[in-house]
């Protein structure tokens, strides 16, 4: 799997939304334009190549998701999505228990050597 800073742009039932994540030794850490914070991991599977992303999106009180859902309080939702790592960029089905929505990724840079 590529390590690095990616770019995604999402469209839901009620909107779209643009996210930045960066994936680092099996773990995934983002943000979205209307604070939605994004931790997880990938993992890559030999056999197939590809990467299955597995994150916990939690959303801010009083923001409206693209799900169409806007909650008082402060409320998660777990997704999964495969992707191709071999690839700078594609397009994936993102999978939550609230149905699916279509998305798209770009490679963006390396992460630094710190």
């Amino acid at each position: 799997m590529r390590d690095g800073i990616f770019g995604v742009t999402y469209e839901g039932q009620v909107g779209a939304g643009f996210a930045m994540l960066t994936f680092d030794n099996g773990r995934v850490h983002g943000v979205d334009t209307e604070r939605g914070r994004y931790d997880g991991e990938y993992l890559f599977d030999e056999a197939s190549g590809m990467a299955r992303v597995n994150l916990k999106v939690t959303m801010p009180a009083n923001v409206m998701s693209v799900f169409g859902i806007s909650n008082p309080y402060e409320w998660a939702i777990d997704v999964t999505a495969l992707l191709d790592p071999r690839q700078d960029a594609g397009r994936v089905e993102v999978k939550n228990a609230l149905g699916s929505l279509r998305a798209q990724y770009r490679f963006l840079r390396d992460l630094p050597d710190a």
